[in-house]
């Protein structure tokens, strides 16, 4: 079978049963968990007893319990990064998330008996290991990024429920809708706990229609991910030129972009059109309104969804958290914090 009739632009993708689907006035959590765990392990210089490093796999489950607490979800949605999940975007873009370093600890990482690389692998396996004990459900797809897992269930799978991505990843903004919020646990100075997003924060605060965000990174590019956007053009002159970002009921893709900078007479529109080729790739590597996802992937995603949420198994949990010589004094609150989900 041909690569055009195994994929599907989703836009366009409609599944029956998820219109029968009982809305709850609680919101789905979507938690872009490696994202998190990064930062964790990055951010705590924690150890236990055996001096081993265990800040990333001690705070993610940390955090995962305050989101739970802050948000009374009805189900909690982990997704992972599938196998190969760089493999498509590289097609188009050779040096997509290139150079990534290992994620180093800001504040004295040092352990005799492991490296740091080892110390970020034994972690992330314990915590992935935590996960199957708890009530949530958890996704991951061969060849699809966390981004394009929650991207293609916001779009279909629960679409008509509330929902909060929880992410440090900017490029989730596209995605918020009057449904969908993104709450980006980072501190800034004007709120310690965090940035929740939702579609009046992007109109008032971002002055942005959420799907044109994509563009807006297709024009400056990606540090974190290595995509270069146009020469001489940062976020700022990108927002004060591109008038169509505005446009708080319109979406525009790279396409519609070019086409209304070639119908501008101002000279500082023409760098826009001679770099044409290089948005339009960007776009197609960052945009996620309109996955090209496969029926394979398309039936991971929704059989992860559709299997019954696992039963809590706190004797375990404690279990796993004892292998890991982590015994945390809130424990107890966190056991309390996963049992909401039990129902």
């Amino acid at each position: 079978m041909s690569k055009s009739a195994t994929t599907l632009h989703l836009m366009v993708l409609t599944l029956p049963y998820y219109k029968e689907q009982q809305v709850s006035d609680k919101p789905v959590l979507l938690i872009d968990l490696l994202n998190l765990y990064c930062r964790c392990f990055s951010s705590i210089p924690l150890t236990n007893d055996d001096g081993e490093h265990v800040g990333g796999f001690y705070g993610s489950l940390n955090a995962l319990q305050s989101y739970i607490n802050k948000f009374s979800p009805s189900e909690c949605i982990i997704a992972w990064e599938g196998a190969g999940s760089s493999q498509k975007r590289r097609k188009k873009l050779q040096d997509y998330k290139s150079g990534r370093k290992m994620v180093g600890m800001r504040r004295g990482f040092e352990t005799s008996d492991e490296t740091e690389k080892e110390a970020f692998a034994r972690q992330l396996g314990a915590l992935k290991e935590a996960m199957e004990f708890l009530p949530l459900k958890q996704v991951a797809v061969q060849y699809l990024e966390a981004d394009d897992v929650i991207a293609y269930m916001c779009k279909n799978t629960i679409r008509d429920r509330k929902k909060i991505i929880v992410s440090t990843d900017r490029d989730y903004l596209q995605l918020v809708d009057e449904n969908t919020s993104v709450f980006r646990p980072v501190k800034t100075k004007t709120n310690k706990q965090g940035e929740f997003i939702d579609l009046e924060w992007m109109h008032q605060k971002e002055n942005i229609h959420p799907p044109n965000y994509a563009l807006l990174k297709a024009v400056v590019g990606d540090k974190s991910d290595n995509i270069q956007g146009v020469k001489g053009i940062g976020e700022k002159t990108a927002r004060n030129q591109i008038h169509l970002l505005w446009d708080n009921d319109k979406s525009y893709d790279a396409g519609d972009f070019i086409d209304w900078a070639k119908g501008r007479s101002e000279k500082k529109y023409q760098k826009y059109v001679e770099n044409e080729k290089l948005i339009k790739l960007n776009y197609s590597v960052v945009q996620l309104q309109e996955l090209e996802i496969s029926m394979t992937a398309i039936n991971a995603i929704d059989n992860s969804y559709k299997r019954d949420t696992p039963k809590f198994n706190s004797y375990k949990f404690r279990i796993n958290l004892l292998n890991e010589n982590v015994s945390p004094s809130n424990l107890d609150n966190w056991v309390a914090s996963f049992s909401i989900l039990k129902n």
